[in-house]
């Protein structure tokens, strides 16, 4: 061949080359830029399991509201109700562990899985702990025109007449459920459960006065107690009265020792990049060191939690043993 043909076809193959490459450049660029940092791809979901109106509720948006202007990307609460919590439960634990799917649940996540033989998952195996994000006395709430204007003369009435009391929670199972349980030991009494699909619809009823008792939060029952349409005859902390509510005795000193709480933690489903967690625990802190959430968690006598995703795991592993004891000895069924 011809050494001027020869250069010819090397100019030619080096602009085809040349060609190719750009016409990949973009491609390359864009299958790079898919890639993106959580959670830069989409809005990410926030699954909670009872219905809106209760304090679980007012959580989730409370923390998905600042997530969003810590993180720059919308967090947008799913209200999955059902089954005492199985139906959100499962939702989540079926997801793709991606951080685009997560879990804000109150203490309910330990004591409705022991009430359950077969719940569709196992909450250690299904679920990764993710963070600790806020802890809430529980204040014992009547109706305002109840006759007991503490809880010793509540206490004094259901003994008097067994069972006549009714009492709300959120479901078999559910926190509110066996926290009155608990206490119904420690006072020797007994009321009538009800259960509804979350705290909101039970505070609802004892407003109307249908129910004579709920053993909830305190964002639950704040309006009420504001708006006087529910009173409050104690509250469960153990180091003495809230600053915000400094009218309402502690639970101790009518004279029971009793301090539950309702705790609640951030959860993902197991598998969860262990860089999109530590990012997680970074943000929940940036967001419980907020004046604004602080001021607001201080209004309802709450704290802010600390702990990571290894702390909530502990936690959960110490109350799944307590809790399916009780449920066992006192042979609770869904």
């Amino acid at each position: 061949m011809p050494r001027r043909r020869c250069r010819a076809v090397r100019t030619c193959l080096a602009l085809a080359c040349l060609c190719l490459a750009l016409l990949a450049a973009p491609r390359q660029g864009a299958a790079q830029g898919a890639a993106q940092p959580w959670p830069q791809e989409r809005p990410v979901r926030v699954v909670i399991t009872w219905a809106p109106g209760g304090t679980t509720d007012y959580v989730a948006r409370l923390y998905a509201r600042h997530l969003a202007q810590v993180t720059g990307q919308s967090f947008v609460v799913e209200n999955r109700t059902g089954g005492s919590g199985i139906v959100g439960w499962g939702n989540v634990a079926q997801s793709r562990p991606d951080g685009y799917t997560l879990l804000i649940t109150d203490n309910s996540i330990v004591t409705v899985p022991p009430l359950l033989p077969e719940p569709g998952f196992d909450v250690r195996a299904a679920f990764q702990p993710v963070a600790e994000l806020v802890d809430y006395p529980a204040v014992f709430t009547v109706p305002a025109g109840f006759e007991a204007r503490t809880l010793q003369e509540m206490v004094a009435i259901a003994r008097a007449r067994p069972e006549a009391l009714d009492y709300g929670s959120m479901g078999n199972g559910s926190t509110m459920h066996l926290y009155v349980e608990v206490f119904q030991d420690l006072a020797g009494i007994r009321l009538t459960h009800v259960p509804y699909r979350g705290a909101g619809p039970a505070f609802l009823d004892v407003v109307a006065g249908r129910i004579q008792l709920a053993l909830a939060a305190p964002p639950t029952m704040l309006s009420g107690m504001q708006a006087g349409t529910v009173r409050a005859l104690a509250i469960s902390t153990g180091g003495g009265r809230v600053a915000a509510f400094p009218g309402v005795p502690t639970v101790r000193e009518a004279g029971y020792d009793f301090d539950l709480s309702y705790w609640y933690g951030l959860l993902a489903p197991r598998g969860l990049d262990p860089a999109v967690a530590r990012r997680l625990v970074e943000a929940v802190a940036q967001v419980n060191a907020m004046p604004e959430v602080r001021g607001r968690f201080a209004e309802q006598g709450a704290s802010p939690l600390a702990g990571d995703g290894a702390a909530l795991g502990r936690r959960i592993d110490t109350e799944l043993a307590r809790w399916a004891t009780l449920v066992r000895d006192k042979n609770i069924r869904p």
